[in-house]
């Protein structure tokens, strides 16, 4: 928000959600972000005005059941609501549904739709909506990353206008907080064949203008059902543009220089200059997010390749060898300059309530990585080409350190760059060898579900083995804390032994702002 000589604070906090949990005044030259409440805001709230956000490439698309990337996620998290929205503690409060309860077993789950909740097109929101929306999700051609991500669902049936009964195949307890995810949105059924170019949702904002080699607008949505801290009804903000800028300085100028008033992702390499700019505030937190070096046993097959070839990741000792190739506080050092945690190859970081103490930290160990490349049959001076962007920070720089560790171990890592636009839809799941980019997610079973069943949405390695599988179902459905937890920590150890995908740190997320704007959650 922008307003000259005046004093302008604008209070974000549930109106405008980001999908990320930022609310930590970055002071100081630490560079672990310690979590916290809200950053404090003086003054009165005020309403009004345009917030434009940085991301490093176009929204893509806007049907929130297919969505990937967090630019788009930008926009469909503000377009469509959810029934619940997830909690700084990642518990789960009403949004769609004002209520919820569930059975004894916690098997069959009933909520109660807000009858204040209207599509933009003036409809109210119904549990029809809320099967439909579901359903849609729960179907893997549609929603391919999403499908089971939001429980073990079995069935949804509408009880009345307002009330939905969701029914579970198992004991599951975090369905409300997984109903407050990116995936399970909540969309008109009768605009579903316009829903990536005229999407109608009832979030705070609607669409403006879209342009999917541009800037995104969103502008109030005047239906939306929820207060604000003043007691009026939310947004806070008139306007929400999501600019495209591919390169962090750039971003960061167009903050200095205010065309931009947030920047949703800094680079770590230029933290240390962002800091000594008294116009920008820099907000981070540690997150459970990691960056990957993904080894796909199941690459795609292209006319006239080897498939032999194409699937060399199959082979454990390979896998193992990579493995054992990287330094890992290097590699958090080159990449996030620091700004982070070591890891061990499963995405579960210590600090977590699930944080095996148990796991033993794997080390870089050239000698026994080339003992296992020659048991392998994988000779000196074998080429591996390896996909990275430079579009999410520390993903490249991951490549690069990796690609020079390499060398030690006698095989050489040719790197191509690809542009972020085209990634995630280019080479993600496609091909061999690549660096990824994950966010944290909403529960345990989120984090590794998704990623590591032999079925999961985000299986980027294409890993199967029915042992982990049905420990992970075992799990989920698990309501013992103490036994869940045992449950995931022998996950979290078979995970880690496969190296399917070398996890060699966790990051931490930085938000710069403009001074103008506070209240970012």
């Amino acid at each position: 928000m922008k307003e000259s000589g005046k004093k302008i604070v604008t209070i974000l906090l549930a109106g405008m959600m980001l999908p990320a949990a930022l609310s930590v005044m970055f002071a100081g030259g630490q560079k672990e972000a310690a979590p916290a409440g809200p950053a404090a805001v003086a003054g009165e709230i005020r309403r009004g005005g345009t917030i434009s956000v940085a991301v490093a490439s176009p929204v893509m698309m806007l049907d929130p059941h297919k969505v990937k990337g967090e630019e788009a996620y930008n926009a469909t998290f503000h377009i469509f609501s959810a029934l619940t929205r997830i909690t700084r503690d990642f518990g789960a409060e009403p949004e769609l549904a004002d209520r919820w309860e569930h059975s004894a077993d916690a098997k069959t789950w009933t909520f109660y739709i807000n009858q204040n909740a209207y599509f933009t097109n003036g409809r109210q929101v119904t549990a029809e909506d809320v099967k439909f929306s579901l359903e849609r999700v729960l179907d893997k051609e549609v929603s391919p990353r999403g499908w089971n991500a939001i429980g073990p669902i079995d069935r949804i049936k509408v009880k009345d206008k307002f009330t939905v009964v969701i029914e579970l195949t198992k004991t599951y307890l975090d369905l409300p907080v997984d109903l407050g995810g990116v995936y399970p949105r909540i969309v008109a059924r009768e605009n579903i064949d316009q829903i990536d170019t005229n999407p109608i949702g009832s979030g705070p904002f609607k669409l403006k203008k879209w342009d999917p080699s541009g800037v995104t607008v969103l502008e109030r949505n005047d239906r939306y059902f929820m207060m604000g801290e003043d007691g009026q009804p939310l947004p806070y903000i008139d306007e929400y543009r999501i600019v495209p800028i591919k390169e962090n300085l750039s971003q960061l100028a167009a903050l200095k220089s205010g065309d931009i008033d947030l920047v949703y992702r800094v680079s770590y390499d230029l933290l240390s200059q962002a800091l000594l700019d008294k116009k920008i505030v820099i907000q981070g937190t540690p997150t459970l997010g990691y960056q990957p070096i993904v080894l796909n046993l199941d690459p795609k097959i292209y006319d006239g390749q080897n498939a032999a070839e194409r699937r060399i990741f199959r082979n454990d000792k390979l896998r193992q060898a990579f493995s054992y190739i990287i330094n890992r506080k290097a590699a958090l050092q080159i990449a996030l300059s620091g700004y982070g945690i070591i890891g061990n190859d499963q995405p579960i970081p210590p600090f977590h309530v699930y944080g095996n103490p148990n796991e033993k930290q794997k080390t870089q160990d050239i000698e026994l990585a080339k003992k296992l490349l020659a048991e392998a049959g994988v000779a000196p001076g074998t080429h591996f080409k390896m996909y990275t962007s430079p579009g999410r920070p520390g993903m490249m720089e991951l490549a690069v350190a990796f690609k020079q560790m390499a060398k030690e171990a006698g095989i050489v890592i040719d790197l191509e760059v690809i542009d972020i636009s085209r990634y995630w839809a280019d080479i993600e799941f496609k091909e061999p060898l690549m660096t990824s980019n994950w966010g944290g997610r909403q529960t345990v079973n989120a984090c590794i579900k998704p990623y590591y069943h032999s079925e999961g949405g985000k299986n980027e390695s294409h890993y199967s083995d029915p042992a982990l599988d049905k420990i992970l179902e075992q799990a989920e459905g698990e309501a013992d804390f103490n036994k869940r937890k045992e449950l995931y920590w022998k996950a979290m150890e078979m995970v880690s032994e496969a190296s399917v995908t070398i996890i060699p740190y966790f990051k931490n997320h930085y938000m710069a702002l403009s001074q103008s704007v506070r209240g970012v959650d």
